[in-house]
């Protein structure tokens, strides 16, 4: 007997799975016969428009119906969903409520779950908030995913309506359990409390994290579309991926979540992953703008300031700055004092700028040191005074502000109010030079090709700064432009840290030439016979 009834089960198993696998067409040949489990799947069909059916709520309904009448619980809820939002039927709360009820007695998760949400929400039931909490717990127990996310969500942060205690152990345990049927909410939030780490419960694991966030979008849970890209964009657990990442928050943004807007629009505004498109970052800063994202203000006030991807308008770009400072943004306080230094949509005025600089400084704000810098230094605004310069500077430089390292290097360098260190000043150089800037690149080249004192020639760093240097000429004023010109030229006319290039180098020193460097005319002409 045993041995019967466990050939019927395996037999029952394969008939589920074949209905799972199969069309519209094959649910419809059992339906007709009265399968209630069949006519649930084509049921189901018509609801998503698959199976080769197009999609028509009406037939839905109508098999759920028959399915339901026949006391098949998976039905009984679908359809009880079905009479709640109008879909193919009247709205009927209180026929999604018996129906729902009818599901409960024969022990269902979903219809734990979904009664749950009415007691919750008050459809049909009075707000009741120990039914909800015992129902969402008996759904949870019966192992519904989403109720034990939901559940796991009220343990782990505690609630004061309705009152959960908070227990982390506890609900990140139900996280687990939902993850593991792939609940895209649970591997959501267990993947980036894995990126981040969650003090004494789980330790800190960007790659492991990484996966779960990946497995999460492949949910096709909107949210993690957004996670998953934003890693990818900054490299969190894996390597950076901007192409992965543009395409993931592109669709979440699609699908309307409000964080995939601003990072959206850094994505077309630096072109990461796409090309760079400055009518469609203003677009996606002005759809974070519209939801209240104070990190979007100070961008798109900063496009409408120099007319990037919408039509200049300083007025415009004073009131966004303002809006973000009001709010008590760093970067809308540098934004303001910004425009009060140039008198950019508003009538300049430097003490002013220096107390939304203050503001700013106070708050971490690097741009808004370095400005201080410029302005304890000359004096306007405030008192002079090269101490606070130098100490505005100094923290500038060390939240790796370029132009404050840059600063920072000159100021040891030329010893103007700080005691003279070259060696000191050329580090700093450096770092600016290493994080892109320009003039850092251009001194360094010329210091390490000419060997000035204390420095010793290096033709291979020489090489690498003057060009990084040359990549943005119009940074650099003419004449030590022209020299860095000549060294190139001379780098590639002798092998002096690259190969020997004779055509490169009579175009740096003819560059050299144009610019005025005497020593260069000769140079070309010398080039021009070989």
């Amino acid at each position: 007997m045993k041995i019967k009834q466990l050939l019927m089960l395996m037999l029952m198993v394969g008939i589920a799975f074949s209905l799972s696998a199969q069309d519209a067409s094959f649910y419809k040949r059992y339906a007709e016969k009265g399968d209630k489990e069949a006519m649930y799947h084509l049921a189901y069909c018509y609801l998503n428009g698959n199976g080769g059916v197009q999609q028509d709520y009406n037939q839905a309904t109508l098999w759920l119906t028959k399915s339901a009448k026949k006391n098949y619980a998976p039905s009984q809820v679908a359809l009880a969903y079905c009479y709640l939002y109008g879909t193919g039927v009247m709205k009927d709360y209180k026929q999604a409520w018996d129906l729902t009820q009818k599901a409960v007695k024969q022990g269902n998760a979903g219809a734990h779950y979904l009664t749950a949400q009415m007691y919750k929400e008050g459809v049909h039931v009075p707000k009741n908030d120990s039914s909800y909490l015992a129902f969402l717990r008996s759904a949870a127990n019966l192992g519904d995913d989403d109720a034990q996310t939901e559940l796991g969500r009220l343990y782990l942060y505690g609630s004061e309506q309705p009152y959960v205690a908070q227990n982390i152990k506890d609900g990140l345990n139900l996280y687990y359990k939902a993850a593991e049927q792939n609940n895209g909410e649970a591997l959501l939030q267990i993947g980036c409390f894995t990126r981040d780490g969650l003090d004494g419960y789980i330790t800190k694991d960007p790659k492991k994290g990484y996966e779960y966030i990946k497995s999460a979008a492949q949910t096709g849970l909107p949210r993690a579309w957004f996670e998953y890209g934003y890693i990818n964009l900054m490299g969190l657990g894996c390597e950076p991926d901007y192409t992965e990442a543009a395409r993931y928050i592109a669709a979440a943004a699609e699908q309307e979540v409000p964080n995939a807007y601003k990072v959206l629009g850094d994505i077309y505004y630096y072109g990461l992953g796409v090309d760079a498109d400055d009518t469609e970052a203003a677009k996606w800063y002005q759809k974070a703008v519209d939801e209240g994202y104070g990190n979007a203000y100070s961008q798109l006030a900063w496009m409408y300031l120099t007319g990037r991807g919408v039509a200049e308008n300083e007025s415009k770009g004073y009131a966004l700055y303002k809006e973000a400072a009001d709010a008590d943004y760093p970067e809308g306080n540098a934004g303001v004092g910004m425009c009060y230094e140039n008198g950019a949509g508003v009538a300049k005025n430097m003490y002013t700028a220096s107390t939304y600089y203050k503001k700013a400084a106070e708050a971490g704000n690097a741009y808004s040191m370095f400005r201080l810098y410029n302005m304890y230094k000359e004096g306007e605004g405030v008192t002079k005074n090269t101490q606070e310069a130098i100490n505005y500077l100094r923290q500038s430089a060390d939240l790796e502000n370029v132009n404050a390292m840059w600063a920072l290097g000159v100021e040891y360098i030329t010893g103007d109010i700080l005691h003279s260190e070259p060696r000191t000043g050329m580090e700093y150089m450096r770092k600016a030079a290493d994080n892109g800037n320009t003039f850092g690149a251009a001194i360094l080249g010329t210091v390490y090709y000419t060997g000035e004192e204390p420095f010793e020639k290096d033709y291979a760093l020489a090489f690498k700064y003057l060009s990084q240097a040359v990549q943005n000429p119009t940074a650099l004023e003419e004449d030590l432009l022209a020299e860095v010109y000549k060294n190139l030229g001379a780098c590639y006319r002798f092998g002096r840290g690259t190969e020997v290039n004779h055509s490169l180098a009579s175009y740096y020193t003819e560059q050299a030439a144009s610019l005025g460097d005497t020593k260069s005319f000769d140079a070309v002409k010398m080039l021009r016979n070989n």
